[in-house]
Formats: structure tokens, sequence, C-alpha cells
């Protein structure tokens, strides 16, 4: 049975006392691959939301150099999937869609043997760009145009996380000696190909190829079916900032969550998280993890505090992409949901936070 809080209060107090501890009713041989629609209500009431677990194609020596152009011939074999994804999305009517954490680059390179593969980015805080439609604005963000690209095509918000790159100067007391700053960074793009925002990795698990942003950055983007979303990466969630601060000081009641998840028994297995993210802090999230199982790396999942739609799969080689309708009003959802029993073989949860 699933335990729910009320906690969609308009005023937000965590207190965290400890970690919130999560249980899987009877799991054993095959995994479970649960992928359902939710009932049919008024369409307003509802967004169409998809995220893709990626088996991503790896660089065969993350540690060697290599050039811009063999990077951009191996990140090209997986934004091709990406465009198969969205493109199948499209079909169903999918309004925003989600990719994991590392899925276009790969992991465990260095410092150095990164840099071939970072685009640069540009603040959008700063300049208005359609890398579709304006490709040779800056050098060097050619994965940021397919992205965008591929946003305009399925006419749908997107959301993906690749390296990038900032020069900065010597008189910048943070600036590294190379010169550049290089960030993990997830970009979010609208359904006409602009880049939105941007999100630069806060707290970094072990990636000595990448550099913590001077400032936390809290970033919302708004959508016009369902408001306003919130933005992290991965072992972000386990931290108080960025996460919880975009839902006490921003009102956040949706994240996009791109990950790069190594499952960790008994308490840090990813569907787990997620899921007890969503439950315990009344949000719904769209998390997007890598498919590596060799590498205990997969668990996906669109999450609302009532219901779960996840993929957990460590035999198939094969990625997967999830699509589901959720309610965008948390509150209308309890409201209606409270009484209801959940499915059979969802989780059950025990948060040890304190909502108010």
């Amino acid at each position: 049975m699933v335990s729910i809080m009320s906690g969609a209060s308009s005023k937000l107090a965590l207190f965290l006392c400890g970690c919130y501890v999560a249980a899987l009713g009877a799991h054993t041989g095959k995994h479970r691959v649960a992928e359902h629609r939710m009932a049919e209500h008024h369409v307003a009431e509802y967004y169409v939301a998809a995220v893709y677990e990626h088996q991503s194609i790896l660089s065969p020596d993350p540690l060697a150099l290599t050039s811009r152009k063999q990077a951009l011939e191996l990140m090209n074999q997986n934004l091709d999937i990406y465009e198969q994804q969205v493109m199948a999305a499209a079909q169903k009517g999918v309004q925003i869609i989600v990719f994991p954490e590392d899925g276009i680059h790969g992991f465990n390179f260095t410092r150095t043997s990164i840099y071939p593969f970072l685009d640069f980015m540009p603040s959008p805080r700063l300049v208005r760009w359609n890398p579709c439609l304006e490709p040779h604005r800056f050098n060097d963000t050619e994965v940021l145009q397919r992205l965008s690209c591929m946003a305009i095509r399925g006419e749908m918000f997107l959301v993906a996380n690749l390296g990038t790159k900032q020069p900065c100067h010597s008189s910048d007391p943070g600036c590294p000696n190379d010169g550049r700053y290089q960030f993990n960074t997830n970009v979010v793009f609208s359904n006409n190909g602009t880049l939105v925002d941007r999100y630069r990795k806060h707290n970094l698990y072990f990636e000595a190829a990448f550099d913590t942003p001077p400032k936390v950055d809290y970033i919302t983007f708004d959508t016009p079916f369902a408001g306003k979303f919130g933005i992290f990466t991965c072992f972000d969630i386990l931290f108080f900032d960025p996460g919880i601060s975009l839902l006490r000081d921003f009102k956040v009641k949706h994240i996009v969550h791109p990950t790069a998840w190594m499952n960790q028994l008994p308490l840090l297995a990813a569907i787990q998280i997620q899921h007890g993210f969503a439950i315990a802090l009344g949000i719904n999230m769209l998390a997007a993890n890598i498919h590596h199982p060799s590498l205990g790396m997969t668990g996906s999942g669109i999450h609302t505090p009532l219901q779960s739609f996840w993929h957990h799969d460590m035999e198939s080689p094969s990625g997967h992409l999830i699509v589901a309708q959720v309610i965008h009003t948390v509150r209308r959802m309890l409201k209606k949901s409270i009484a209801k029993e959940p499915p059979s073989g969802t989780w059950t949860l025990f948060p040890c936070f304190t909502l108010r």
C-alpha cells in the first residue's frame, strides 16, 4: 500500500531525519516492466510525458585523446537513437521527453580526454538562441543543434544531458588552470527548438572531467501544458541543494531528472529513490536513467505521489521508452485518489521527512 502524506500544502518545511526507506513487494527472478496509461479524464488535467532509458554507445577508450570529429562520430550514433525515440514519442502525443545523464558522450573520461566531446554553452538567460535555426551563431555546438532540431521535429519540450565548456579568465579566482570551465549540463529545449535554459550539475559523483559550478543553479522552466518544472541531475537528489530549495522556494511541482544511476542495495536503488522523492515531497518526477545492466545501471520512471510508471531490466541490453499521462495538479490527484488502492506490485515507502 502506498503511504500518502498530506504534503501538497502551499508551505513546505523539510526536516531531514535521515533517509527515506523503501521496500518493494515480492520481486524475484525476472525484471518487471511497468508501463501504463492513466484512466481517461478531461484532457486539460493531464500532460503526456516520456522518459527514455538509453543504452548508450560508449567510447572504447575514454582515457584516450581523440579529435572533435571522432567525438562527434560517436555522439551522433547516440543522437540517432535519441531522434528515433523522439519520433516514436511524437506518435503517442508526448509533450515533454527526458533523456539520461551521460547518454550522448558516455563516462569515465579525464578532464583532458573529454574535451573534444564538449559543446560551447552560451547562457540562455543572456542569449536567446535557437540552435537548429541559427547553427552558425556559435562554434562547437553540433550536439545542441541536433537536440534543438529534434525538439522541432517532435513538436515537444526536450531535456537532455551533455558536456559543455565555458572559457574563463585568469582574473576569475575559480578559473581552472587550463582557462575553461567544464560542466555536466542538462539542457531544455522548447517545442520550437529554442534553448530555454541549462542546469549545471552541482553535486558531482567522482567526475574528474567536470567542474563544480561556482554557485548552485536553481533552474525552472515554464511549459504551456503543466506550468513550472524544476531540474537537477543524478546525485543531486540526495542533497538539499538544488532539489529541496526548488520545491520550497520556487513552488515547483514537476521535476525532470536525467541520471546515470548505479543501483546500490538496499537503500540506493534508482526507482526506490525516484519514487520515494515523489511521494515524500508530493511532486511529479520524470527520471531517465542510463541502461548498462552489467554496471548495475537501470531504473527509470514517471513517478507521481500515487502511481509510478517504471522500467527496471537487468537482462535485456536494449533501451526502453516509457510514456504516460501525468496529472498536472498534484493536489487534484491526491483528492481524487486518496481512497483508492494502488496497483499490485507498487512500492511501499516510509518517508523519513516531515512536511508541513
